[in-house]
């Protein structure tokens, strides 16, 4: 466990924070003044156009500024009119200079909160400020690291013993008296007492043991003299766009099936058009797929040799190739929409030979592929991830380049049709997951898929998501191979001591469980924990994260002073903060470990508290914060609840500022924190863009804090058409009712393939921020 910070923060009131209006319509800013590079980056974020701040009725960002001072009189100041209709005098200032300087003066206000950090200082009373208040954000995070998790240690003989009230295991913590003869444990968790009958050389010695729940079958996808027999899948789409080409500088001999359509020309005559460039060759999205997927099966061969690989295609029908032994396999016609038959042809493939045997032949099936068709991407997924379940730790990697749009799984459809086939995907992703399969997705830069539908596979089997150059495909099918799984069917469990909750979860008790299902050496997952307090004032609900549906239950916003178990909230106070001098964290991980064995490991530290914000920011682990911060705004914003997402970045942002700006310990960790925040930046700007151009739509965007009764918004819509055009709004009948949950999931379908892709990549934490970018961020 890695925690934000080395001591547990506590409070007796929660802590609250005002994003002004001019910030969160300017957006998140990483640097520390409104330099002409930020202005630029605002301006770039914007598509060229300064922000609209909507600094209330007298605003207008149309008109030029008063300058201060007073210009001379000889350059008298523009009139009303002159203001109005654009008319400006010779020395008037040139209308580039002012949004720049009008940039400037906006970056003063949106960059005001840091005078207040600086001196670690409380807001101004609610009643001075204006705009949306947010919890102060703190250093009570955990993340764990599976890499390091993932390994036996302390092997324990014995079963595991659990407290009968929460559940939490007995660890070297725990403290054992003896009463009557009988051993008594009363749990550092919830107080609870625990009679035990057990041995001395049961109880552990150590913080961190690991209990053997299940051998290793005798046979694994990973044997014990360490090759690797693992399964991969390559599902190609193969549709008339894969033809598509893209130019790359030189003359260059490529294998596929533009090559065999140049090979037709044996006059070598000039097939050039007038002014066409000659030093230059033309490459289909299919070549850069074969010669991508060729190389690994090279690379494969070299370094994996055991390793097997299987192809499957898909246009109008699915191909199903397998290593090349068997004549192929197609799929067509009325069997692409039955989802039984469609499993049973994919358990029926029998499993590849390895890769140092079958190369060659895979190799020509590969280059003999030939576009044309549509897309049936949704059966060629579930006949791969069918075949792929029947060996756990297996890979299916998807590259398409369009929507699926024959058999099940179409996305070019709306509606309860798109729900349900939107549910489709996500039975597949929790099927493979549940099998020990992981889904990659790649999709071909400047294409539409529809990737929010389809990223949520990878998201839940520990997949990759990314969208592509078709030239770099070789480098991204490097890296999703090079990305092992190292177990599967993960659990995690985490417990709090009672005086503690976590937020962003559906439970208000100090446990929360975790199915985090394949995971490999970068999976990273990231807890917040928050404090019960006596105090009833601000009773309002935490966020939580919504489920992959995007259907979970939002927050309005406020503090959450949840019930301990049970309801005891008096009980859950009873400990003296006096007396209280460090609380206790326990890690419980299940799992099934490559050779099939499963095993759960426990791990427990205590941690000191204090009540001082300042010294519980002084060690801070910035990269904690910046993975949580990754992780969860990414969640918040797939589910369609923008403002919290939003919210929470910029008060994460704040704590960061803080700890690489005024305390000494952090100074040095200002180029690490503009490198975390400066890619956080990018999703809060795409999800401000998405916000205002609803608002420019529509008058107003849906708020998070909405009641679920509010009106929809293609009501407000056409109500604000019939506005503008100054007739009344026609009468119809009353729509059907939109709960909050179905809005934020049609929200979240909206997102765009590149959007989509940039928060899908934000969920992997500490991978995505560390990563080098191609682009500035």
């Amino acid at each position: 466990m890695n925690f934000a910070s080395d001591k547990v923060f506590l409070y007796d009131v929660p802590e609250f924070e005002v994003v002004s209006d001019e910030e969160y319509d300017h957006g998140m800013s990483v640097s520390n003044s409104s330099s002409d590079e930020e202005v630029e980056d605002c301006l770039v974020q914007r598509g060229g156009s300064p922000p609209t701040l909507g600094a209330g009725p007298s605003s207008t960002p149309s008109s030029p500024p008063a300058p201060t001072p007073p210009p001379p009189p000889k350059a008298p100041r523009p009139g009303l009119f002159a203001g109005l209709f654009g008319a400006r005098s010779a020395k008037s200032t040139p209308p580039a200079a002012e949004k720049s300087k009008k940039l400037k003066r906006r970056g003063k206000k949106v960059g005001k909160w840091r005078d207040t950090l600086e001196s670690y200082a409380t807001d101004k009373p609610e009643s001075e400020q204006q705009g949306k208040r947010h919890r102060r954000a703190d250093t009570n995070i955990i993340s764990i690291d599976f890499q390091k998790i993932i390994a036996p240690s302390n092997m324990h003989t014995g079963d595991p013993v659990h407290c009968t009230s929460c559940d939490v295991i007995l660890s070297s913590l725990s403290k054992i008296t003896s009463k009557e003869n009988k051993k008594i444990w009363v749990c550092e968790f919830c107080g609870t007492e625990n009679e035990l009958d057990i041995e001395e050389e049961e109880i552990p010695g150590s913080n961190d043991v690991t209990y053997m729940l299940e051998p290793a079958p005798s046979t694994a996808s990973s044997s014990l003299s360490g090759k690797d027999e693992s399964l991969v899948i390559f599902c190609v789409d193969i549709s008339g766009s894969m033809c598509v080409t893209s130019t790359v500088p030189g003359r260059i001999n490529l294998r596929g099936s533009v090559a065999r359509l140049q090979s037709l020309n044996t006059d070598r005559s000039d097939q050039h058009l007038p002014n066409e460039r000659r030093n230059v060759t033309y490459v289909s999205r299919l070549q850069a797929v074969q010669a991508a997927v060729d190389h690994q099966l090279e690379e494969m061969r070299k370094q994996h040799p055991n390793r097997r690989v299987a192809l499957i295609t898909f246009n109008n029908e699915v191909t199903i190739i397998g290593d090349g032994s068997e004549t192929p396999v197609t799929v067509a016609g009325d069997k692409l929409t039955k989802p039984n038959d469609l499993k049973e042809k994919g358990s029926e493939i029998k499993m590849p030979g390895a890769i140092k045997g079958s190369r060659g032949t895979l190799g020509d099936k590969l280059f003999g592929l030939e576009e044309g068709g549509a897309t049936a991407l949704g059966p060629a997924l579930l006949i791969a991830t069918t075949m792929a379940g029947q060996h756990p730790g297996s890979k299916v990697i998807i590259c398409t380049d369009g929507k699926a749009n024959v058999g099940l799984g179409r996305l070019d459809v709306d509606g309860e049709e798109m729900d349900n086939e939107a549910q489709f995907y996500e039975g597949i992703g929790q099927e493979a997951a549940d099998k020990g399969v992981a889904v990659s997705v790649i999709s071909i830069k400047g294409t539409d898929c529809k990737m929010v539908h389809l990223g949520k596979i990878a998201d839940m089997t520990g997949g990759q998501v990314n969208i592509v150059d078709p030239l770099k495909l070789t480098q991204e099918f490097s890296t999703i191979l090079a990305d092992q799984i190292i177990a599967t069917n993960v659990v995690a469990t985490c417990h709090l001591h009672k005086r503690l909750f976590f937020y962003y979860e559906e439970t208000e008790a100090s446990k929360v469980v975790r199915n985090v299902g394949n995971v490999t050496a970068s999976t990273e997952v990231t807890f917040e924990y928050g404090v019960r307090c006596q105090s009833d004032t601000n009773q309002g609900k935490a966020p939580v994260i919504p489920e992959e549906s995007g259907q979970g239950e939002q927050a309005s916003g406020g503090e959450k002073k949840p019930q301990a178990e049970g309801g005891r909230q008096e009980e859950a106070m009873e400990t003296n903060q006096d007396d209280l001098k460090e609380l206790p964290f326990q890690l419980v991980v299940k799992y099934t470990d490559t050779e099939g064995a499963t095993a759960l490991r426990v791990l427990t530290q205590s941690r000191p508290i204090t009540y001082d914000r300042r010294e519980a920011e002084r060690n801070m682990n910035l990269k904690v914060l910046g993975s949580h911060t990754a992780q969860t705004t990414s969640a918040l914003a797939l589910g369609g609840q923008y403002t919290e997402s939003r919210g929470r970045a910029l008060m994460n942002q704040r704590l960061a500022w803080r700890f690489t700006n005024v305390s000494e310990e952090g100074k040095h960790q200002k180029k690490a924190y503009k490198k975390m925040f400066g890619k956080i930046k990018s999703m809060d700007h795409y999800i401000n863009a998405r916000q205002q151009a609803k608002r420019k739509a529509i008058g107003r965007t849906y708020s998070d804090s909405e009641e679920e009764d509010s009106d929809n918004e293609q009501d407000l819509a056409e109500t604000s058409t019939a506005r503008t055009r100054s007739e009344p709004a026609a009468a119809k009948p009353k729509a059907r009712f939109f709960t909050k949950s179905y809005k934020l999931k049609k929200r979240s379908e909206a997102c765009s393939d590149v959007g989509a892709n940039m928060m899908f990549q934000m969920k992997k934490g500490s991978r995505y921020l560390d990563a080098e970018s191609d682009e500035d961020d």
